[in-house]
């Protein structure tokens, strides 16, 4: 460990950046890190990123213990101070298979939608407690069909026409543009949040850290562009 201290020292003293990165990710954020890692270890080779993938309870758990570096998640906990950086917007929109017959109404209310039978992932998750509090929020009623532990899984029971749900854009990208997945216009929807990273405020974050939330912070608008190139439709979020 000295000896590390003393590399990434004298590598500091040669105006590069090096050290070890942690990262935790929700389920979700698993689609976006790598467009976040790209452009900054392209910057800064030196660095070793480690990134654990985790549900959200995983995550707040790890924030509460201070495992690792920065967490990146969608809906910050308000139990703790946690500082946080909202970098891009996070959608959950309603999704069904192209065969389920919601697909045939000229208009679908939310609450047909909500009342057909919705997929969902486990208790914990941060797409799931997004959805409990948008019906909290505008008085709907929330029919549970089937949970399940991922968005794959849910996407999945999706396309097997088991029911309908409320995804994260980017888990399902592939599926809307083929066609096997639809995503009818409701009103309400899509839910927006905003992906950030977080950590609790009390702990300083280390040199490499505080160098990648710098490196996000700046580069909103090429980490969005590397969003779009891959086929992923989303907005970043303006700083004030």
């Amino acid at each position: 460990e000295e000896i590390q201290r003393l590399q990434h020292e004298l590598h500091s003293l040669e105006g590069q950046v090096s050290g070890d990165l942690t990262l935790t990710a929700v389920n979700t954020a698993q689609y976006i890190t790598p467009y976040l890692l790209k452009p900054f270890l392209d910057r800064y080779p030196l660095v070793s990123v480690r990134v654990h993938v985790v549900n959200r309870a995983q995550a707040i758990e790890r924030l509460n213990s201070n495992q690792g570096d920065l967490v990146i998640m969608g809906i910050v906990p308000s139990e703790k101070p946690f500082a946080s950086l909202p970098f891009l917007d996070n959608e959950l929109i309603p999704v069904m298979a192209p065969t389920h017959v919601l697909n045939t109404e000229d208009k679908i209310t939310a609450e047909q939608f909500l009342e057909s039978g919705v997929l969902v992932r486990e208790r914990g998750s941060g797409s799931r407690l997004a959805l409990e509090q948008h019906c909290h929020e505008h008085t709907l009623k929330l029919r549970l069909s089937m949970e399940f532990g991922s968005n794959d899984a849910t996407k999945h029971g999706v396309l097997a026409g088991l029911g309908v749900a409320v995804l994260p854009r980017l888990s399902v990208t592939s599926e809307l543009r083929l066609g096997t997945l639809v995503s009818p216009e409701i009103d309400g929807f899509p839910i927006k949040r905003a992906w950030c990273l977080v950590h609790p405020s009390a702990k300083k974050p280390s040199s490499v850290a505080q160098y990648f939330l710098d490196f996000v912070a700046d580069n909103q608008g090429r980490i969005a562009e590397a969003f779009r190139l891959a086929g992923v439709e989303t907005d970043r979020v303006i700083f004030e």
